[in-house]
């Protein structure tokens, strides 16, 4: 009985992610195929280091998204709004990823033209991280983690309001290196589930 449970458990969870991991693996797919795209047709792109940058977080995030979504094998009880606001972080983060590198000779160009619709929803993001927490835990986390991720959007929203090229540059430094801090910090060992979610996932109980 409890085993069944466990296996059902543990099928909802691998169906689920699927859908997730499609969309995580075309925004990596965009990014790679377009940065070979790119390199291939060196001789007529402009290329412009603060979008190499931006491209780099958005393949650190996108990893991360995916690596954290593993905490979500401890959901026992999923709702469509629940799914649906899951999917919207990696469905924002695959468009993400046609803003910063769109069909385009010329990065700078497409960056500036983009700016404000990259950065906004990168503001996005974790504000849909927040309303996944309400809908699949049913509440809010009131940690540390949320703190960094209000001063993210603090930081961003002046990437959005200050548009010159010198701190856009400042600006995709401080990006890189804040992602990988906090990817670092937060994120370095797999989300652990509940001693009773592993042990029924692997059939143990």
């Amino acid at each position: 009985m409890i085993q069944s449970a466990a296996s059902t458990m543990a099928n909802v969870f691998d169906y689920l992610t699927v859908l997730i991991s499609i969309v995580l693996g075309l925004g990596i797919a965009h990014l790679l195929g377009g940065v070979a795209r790119s390199v291939t047709r060196r001789s007529t792109t402009i290329f412009y280091w603060p979008t190499l940058v931006w491209i780099v977080v958005l393949l650190v995030l996108i990893v991360q998204v995916w690596w954290v979504d593993f905490s979500l094998s401890d959901v026992k009880v999923w709702t469509l709004s629940g799914f649906a606001s899951t999917l919207l972080i990696p469905a924002t983060l695959y468009f993400m990823a046609f803003l910063i590198l769109p069909e385009s000779s010329d990065m700078r160009a497409a960056y500036f033209e983009n700016r404000v619709w990259f950065f906004s929803l990168l503001i996005a993001v974790p504000i849909f991280g927040s309303l996944q927490q309400f809908l699949v835990e049913g509440h809010v986390h009131r940690n540390l983690d949320t703190l960094t991720k209000g001063l993210a959007i603090v930081l961003t929203a002046a990437a959005i309001y200050f548009p010159s090229e010198r701190v856009q540059k400042s600006f995709a430094i401080v990006g890189i290196v804040f992602v990988i801090a906090y990817v670092w910090g937060f994120f370095f060992h797999l989300p652990q589930v509940s001693r009773t979610a592993e042990a029924m996932v692997r059939g143990y109980v």
